[in-house]
């Protein structure tokens, strides 16, 4: 049987609707047997997420997705077999998480002088205390009645270059990747398709220390993942590829599983992680 491998998934520690130990279950439920839980600048779930792994017989890859800023976009460096016990990573994070909370008043900020009017304790209410970030916010609008759906929430105001969009921290990718080095992990750009321009990438790569790429995501166009297959073979970079699940999606490419990375990428990126 082949081995399913998924290396990007969200729990309810970040902006995932699926609780740690439910994802796990869901998972083993649907035929997953290597899963990487990559919330948004916490660890929180990992725990919870390793110990259920480890009843169902699922592996579970400790990782991370870290916001950064480059050239004004927003860019997430997925971090694969991160040390999440780390006292210095955790008091880290837990600068990241606050910065994250300041952010949710700046948004609403910007939304009440577009004629939305949005209270920031009705978006920390949607996050429960853990790192909030830009689909809480659509979750409380959508709530509001201020968009349908969460999607035109992002279209029209939170998305890149949309004028209630603001920077989760002022990290580069670079610092972003030194992190997750500095505590046993590895690297990856993630969806990199969804950067405007594709020379980007490239920039991105010529300065920080990342040493994979997020190949295999839901891009819109079937073929997008080949130009970045390309980029990852021209600078030896590792492949990774992951649904991005939050537990919210509304489409087929949206559920846990449904994109992979390819048993032969994963063993490359397998081998990497045992030797750190």
């Amino acid at each position: 049987m082949a081995l399913t491998v998924d290396l990007h998934t969200h729990t309810t520690c970040s902006d995932g609707n699926t609780p740690p130990r439910e994802l796990i279950r869901l998972a083993k439920a649907t035929g997953v047997h290597v899963i990487a839980v990559t919330d948004h600048d916490t660890v929180e779930a990992l725990p919870e997420c390793i110990d259920e792994g480890r009843s169902l017989g699922v592996r579970v890859i400790p990782g991370i997705e870290m916001s950064s800023r480059f050239e004004g976009r927003d860019v997430h460096v997925l971090g694969l077999g991160i040390d999440h016990a780390s006292p210095a990573l955790n008091d880290r994070l837990a600068e990241l998480h606050e910065s994250r909370r300041v952010r949710v008043g700046k948004i609403c900020d910007k939304l009440a002088a577009l004629g939305v009017a949005l209270d920031p304790k009705d978006v920390l209410r949607e996050a429960g205390g853990k790192s909030v970030g830009r689909r809480h916010v659509a979750r409380a609008m959508v709530k509001k009645g201020h968009v349908r759906t969460l999607n035109e929430a992002f279209e029209k105001y939170l998305g890149q270059n949309s004028p209630a969009n603001v920077p989760a921290n002022d990290l580069t990718p670079a610092d972003a990747a030194r992190l997750i080095l500095d505590h046993g992990g590895v690297p990856s750009l993630a969806h990199p398709g969804f950067l405007d321009d594709p020379s980007i990438a490239e920039r991105i790569l010529d300065a920080s220390p990342i040493r994979a790429i997020e190949v295999f995501h839901r891009y819109r166009s079937s073929t997008r993942h080949l130009r970045y297959l390309d980029l990852a073979r021209r600078r030896q970079l590792r492949v990774t590829g992951g649904s991005d699940f939050h537990g919210d999606e509304h489409r087929k490419n949206g559920s846990l599983g449904s994109i992979t990375c390819p048993p032969a990428f994963w063993k490359e990126m397998e081998n990497i992680l045992r030797g750190l």
